[in-house]
């Protein structure tokens, strides 16, 4: 699928735009260069659409229109949330929050609350983001937002299944699907549909979980919505792989990579790869795997991800070692250190332990005993302080029959 053009409607507006900049009308050209780099935004033309955003910032402020900047820093924030830069779009966004909050905008300042609940999601802080959450639904329930109302229902029911609460989650995703088609709104219907697939998913119910992925993603191609196909496509290739047709999944996996490409979600990109990549290790293709998560690490370098960056590393360390393919131990090593030092700063321990395992297996691959035994027993103290007692008596075990001089296993 490609995104659909819209060359008519960009061709009206940049008309419009060159006859209010002739004509001077500074408010007419604020809404053209807002309204294009939406536009532009959607079609993951995002170099292009930030600078219509920043130039409908400098001409809002130029006739003192407080609404307007509001406006334009919330599109600004959401737009350095797709380049990955988490720090930039929280700062725009709170420049957009306390303007709304300045000239009394109900709507804009649910809103703002509302993505800034979703940034501190996305970083794994769940205690920052529901109440953020709940007060925008409060804001769009007062002014009657439904369709936001729904988006903030759908936001809760996510941090509900994060935290491993499906009833709950299942709850709002419900009121969520029921506000979207009171609002008549069908990207979000679909939205809802993904969600529900993905808690069928963890249920274990494998056809109601396509289904519902089904449903979605034909909504979203009917309204040419990359972002919302590729997340449909993923759910469909984690039922495929759970059903054991991973030549389908990858199929899947690589049609989601390719749409978040279009869209210029660089955050997605990076984590479609590395799907793609655990898929292709499954399948045995350490040189499809290696390619993905080497282009992993690379664009998680550029977006400063160390968690990300970690993963990657940890995973290049196991696919550098594998025996089924051309082994290159040096570089093993060096992918577990840059992984466990990464973990160390992000204070992971359990990262740290996985680390340590792999560190215990390349020793343990060229019969270093000691060396084997020192790293995994670091891993095991880990995981047993973190209630890991299944993954430490698997270590143990790898520890015992390599002490007594069995063959060399890896744990």
């Amino acid at each position: 699928m490609k995104v659909k053009a819209v060359p008519e409607k960009e061709e009206k507006l940049k008309e419009l735009l060159r006859r209010h900049e002739e004509a001077s009308d500074r408010k007419a050209m604020i809404l053209d260069c807002y309204q294009l780099g939406v536009l532009c935004q959607e079609a993951g033309r995002l170099p292009e659409a930030e600078a219509l955003y920043r130039r409908s910032l400098v001409l809002c402020e130029s006739i003192r229109d407080r609404s307007g900047v509001a406006a334009a820093y919330s599109r600004l924030g959401l737009l350095y949330e797709m380049y990955g830069d988490i720090g930039q779009a929280r700062f725009f966004l709170e420049e957009a929050r306390g303007t709304h909050r300045a000239i009394n905008d109900v709507r804009g300042l649910a809103c703002d609350l509302g993505y800034l609940g979703f940034l501190h999601f996305a970083e794994g802080d769940f205690e920052a983001a529901e109440p953020l959450y709940r007060q925008a639904l409060s804001l769009n329930e007062q002014v009657g937002n439904r369709s936001k109302q729904a988006e903030d229902c759908g936001n809760l029911g996510n941090l509900f299944r994060a935290r491993e609460e499906p009833e709950e989650a299942e709850e709002m995703y419900h009121s969520a699907l029921q506000l979207y088609e009171e609002a008549g709104n069908k990207k979000g219907i679909g939205t809802q549909y993904r969600s529900l697939g993905d808690l069928c998913l963890a249920r274990g119910d494998l056809s109601q979980a396509q289904v519902f992925f089904e449903l979605g993603m034909q909504l979203h191609r009917d309204e040419s919505w990359a972002i919302g196909v590729a997340l449909q496509c993923e759910g469909m290739a984690r039922v495929l792989v759970a059903s054991h047709q991973l030549d389908k999944a990858e199929v899947m996996y690589r049609e989601a990579l390719d749409l978040y490409e279009q869209a210029g979600h660089k955050p997605k990109v990076s984590s479609a790869r590395m799907r793609l990549g655990a898929l292709l290790l499954k399948k045995e293709d350490l040189e499809g795997a290696s390619e993905q998560y080497e282009a992993t690490l690379e664009a998680n370098e550029m977006l400063a991800d160390q968690r990300s960056i970690a993963r990657s590393c940890k995973k290049l360390g196991d696919i550098y070692m594998n025996p089924v393919g051309a082994s290159d131990l040096a570089r093993s090593e060096s992918m577990y250190n840059r992984a466990l030092s990464t973990y160390r700063d992000l204070d992971d321990e359990s990262g740290e332990g996985s680390a340590y395992v792999g560190l215990g297996n390349l020793a343990a691959r060229r019969g270093e005993v000691t060396q084997a035994i020192a790293m995994w027993a670091a891993a095991s103290q880990r995981y047993r302080k973190l209630g890991g007692t299944k993954q430490a008596q698997e270590i143990d075990q790898a520890m015992k029959q390599l002490w007594v001089g069995g063959r060399p296993k890896v744990a």
